[in-house]
């Protein structure tokens, strides 16, 4: 596609608004009172681990492949990302509101089926959580392809770094401001987020446009049964997928990184509020604090990308998170230590963070971007399920400060992946003249 300057500055704005608004209702809001409201309903630390990942991940292993590659195919006339964004808009706003009236929904299944004895909240979000993260799916595969397909790749770079620092200080605004106040006023905060989630998706599907894409080129025989088709689709997925080491041992890195957070992710709220007894307002403004400031070193870290290579960003992110947390097990006992520990993380994490989606596209080829990225997407997935398996249950014997020696062991597991990836890409033509290797 091309752009005068304007017009794609005013492209980027509005894809950053709608990608703003899917992350601080996806990754903020939902994660953030996930934990809080099943701890209230009496759900052990195995049962949130189950209900916020495992399931959630297991439903993502079995579809992101499916609507991945179902994307890339797509042509439509508002384009191949853009449907999938916008169709799904109205079923996550309504699972949000649902979860925000949790007592009511689950108070009426027990008036529909009074011979059942079963703690119907539970059952309830169980199942609202699990469709609230297959809805999810739909925008969370499609919108880092649209950003890919929309944003020219000599200004990938700096767009992300800019759509870091907005997402870093949109959360923190939120942990700042409005993480006590979601929970303490959960139907009204959901239901004023659903209502703004539909509009943004709005605004996207009338000012950002898609370009031209080439025809399908299906190598599957048209004429065969679906039986057979759906046989040969696979097949030809895992063949161009998991045949290469490089595309292998990417998809264990970026996997492995994400289960390495999987223990914080959940229970770190519980962490702070129980076991280093820190006011529930105070923990969201020391997360406000600490966002601000990492949004400003956000800019200075996507300087330091522009001048290298995001592998060298996301190397280096690994072993500074796994000093932190060295760090964090021994020395995080009160509110001026969080505070600390949790600062010294979030800049860890976010100049690693930083370089994953250009790391996955200056490696992944471009022409099936969507496919290797549900591929990678596919290994993330059943590192999660594992790892928030695992995580519940050495949480529930270890208790929450495990967190730190699980991020440690599981991040170091992630960098030896990622030195076999390297050496890989230097195989293949290092920095100046690496070209993605093809599997027919």
């Amino acid at each position: 596609m091309k752009y005068t300057l304007p017009r794609l500055l005013f492209t980027a704005t509005i894809l950053l608004l709608a990608k703003q608004m899917m992350c601080l209702v996806c990754y903020s809001i939902v994660p953030n009172v996930k934990p809080i409201i099943l701890d209230e309903i009496g759900a052990t630390p195995t049962q949130i681990a189950l209900i916020v990942s495992t399931l959630p991940n297991i439903m993502n292993v079995i579809l992101n492949p499916i609507l991945s590659t179902w994307s890339d195919k797509t042509r439509t006339r508002i384009g191949r990302r853009t449907p999938f964004l916008i169709w799904s808009a109205p079923f996550l706003a309504l699972m949000l509101v649902l979860i925000g009236f949790h007592a009511e929904g689950s108070s009426l299944l027990a008036r529909l089926l009074p011979g059942v004895q079963c703690n119907w909240e539970l059952w309830y979000l169980g199942i609202i959580i699990l469709l609230f993260q297959v809805g999810y799916l739909f925008p969370g595969t499609a919108v880092y392809y649209l950003e890919a397909d929309v944003i020219p790749y000599k200004c990938f770079g700096q767009y992300m770094a800019v759509g870091s620092i907005v997402s870093t200080l949109c959360n923190a605004a939120f942990s700042y401001w409005l993480l006590a106040f979601t929970v303490n006023h959960l139907k009204l905060t959901l239901t004023i987020f659903a209502v703004l989630y539909v509009l943004t998706y709005v605004l996207q599907l009338i000012f950002v446009k898609e370009g031209e894409y080439p025809p399908v080129q299906d190598k599957i025989d048209k004429n065969s049964s679906i039986v057979q088709k759906v046989v040969d689709y696979c097949v030809m997925f895992f063949r161009q997928c998991f045949t290469r080491k490089i595309f292998i041992f990417l998809s264990l890195c970026t996997g492995l990184n994400a289960a390495s957070n999987i223990c914080r992710g959940i229970f770190n709220t519980l962490f702070v509020t129980k076991d280093l007894g820190i006011d529930l307002a105070m923990v969201g403004k020391i997360g406000g604090i600490c966002g601000i400031i990492t949004a400003v070193c956000i800019y200075f870290f996507g300087r330091i990308m522009d001048k290298t290579h995001p592998m060298l960003i996301y190397f280096l992110g690994g072993i500074f998170v796994m000093i932190v947390n060295v760090f964090g097990y021994f020395f995080c006992w009160g509110e001026k230590t969080y505070f600390v520990i949790a600062l010294a993380t979030a800049l860890m994490y976010a100049f690693q963070n930083l370089a994953n989606t250009p790391l996955l596209v200056a490696i992944l080829p471009s022409d099936k971007f969507g496919q290797f990225c549900s591929s990678n997407g596919m290994v993330n997935s059943l590192t999660l399920v594992i790892g928030s398996f695992l995580g519940g249950i050495v949480t529930t014997r270890f208790g929450f400060r495990v967190m730190f020696v699980w991020d440690f062991f599981v991040t170091g597991l992630a960098t030896a992946a990622l030195i076999v990836v390297y050496f890989e890409w230097k195989r293949f033509g290092g920095k100046d003249h690496y070209v993605p290797p093809q599997v027919d």
